[in-house]
């Protein structure tokens, strides 16, 4: 594969015309808004996606689900101004309207 996640979501991204996208991990929900840095950064390493605005909750958190019905709690949530994820741990993602 010769993309990397980075510019797989960018291009999701603008059909969709967002860049809030919610991560998930194997542990982690992670939701927020891409930080544009695409052709500003020459540091910038290809296994890091950065974020801001960022929400992020265990899944077992999130939802507890039992034989009797599910529970969810969005409340749980911890909130970043920046946050970085590795690409590398990232299980799926969907892009979000604004």
């Amino acid at each position: 594969m010769s993309k990397n996640l980075g510019e797989i979501i960018n291009k999701i991204m603008e059909e969709n015309a967002t860049r809030r996208v919610l991560f998930l991990t194997n542990h982690m929900q992670i939701i927020g808004t891409v930080h544009d840095y695409y052709d500003k950064c020459d540091n910038c390493h290809d296994c890091l996606i950065a974020l801001k605005d960022v929400k992020i909750a265990r899944i077992e958190d999130v939802c507890n689900c039992a034989k009797d019905g599910c529970e969810c709690n969005l409340e749980i949530y911890t909130e970043y101004n920046w946050f970085n994820i590795s690409a590398h741990a990232v299980v799926g993602f969907s892009v979000l309207g604004e």
